[in-house]
């Protein structure tokens, strides 16, 4: 899958969409999940409010984004309109799946152990969710 060249450079000290993608490219993608569709002088407009930043900048920025799948690039006239490959739901839910995937397959014990404690740190009930869940997919699994 395309996220493998995302997984690579994981940065878990970063938050949000930054442990996947460089803070730009994190700021980008924010911006045209919010418009849907975008040209690079919107973005660049839109990032010039708080930062300055080059127009070739954000060209770079969007055509690599593009380049990797993240945006698709649509010619319209002399520019380019882009929008969004996936959602900001469906790509949060790919890395967390490339994440754990990768976890899963080296560290598997420690992994569980260690996300069982999260989910239930401050919230015991959520220990009956996860039972209940369980007792679901073995249910599912007899049928």
């Amino acid at each position: 899958m395309f996220l493998s060249k995302f997984i690579s450079d994981f940065k878990p000290h970063k938050l949000g969409l930054k442990k996947v993608l460089g803070d730009l490219e994190a700021e980008v993608m924010k911006i045209m999940w919010q418009k849907e569709k975008a040209t690079v002088r919107e973005v660049h407009e839109h990032l010039f409010l708080t930062r300055e930043l080059a127009y070739t900048t954000v060209m770079t920025i969007m055509s690599r984004l593009a380049d990797k799948k993240l945006l698709n690039k649509e010619p319209k006239g002399n520019a380019f309109v882009y929008s969004p490959a996936v959602s900001e739901a469906q790509f949060a839910s790919m890395v967390a799946g490339e994440v754990l995937d990768g976890l899963m397959e080296d560290f598997a014990e420690p992994a569980l152990s260690h996300m069982v404690d999260r989910l239930t740190e401050g919230n015991p009930g959520r220990l009956d969710e996860l039972e209940k869940r369980i007792k679901e997919l073995r249910t599912k699994g007899d049928g």
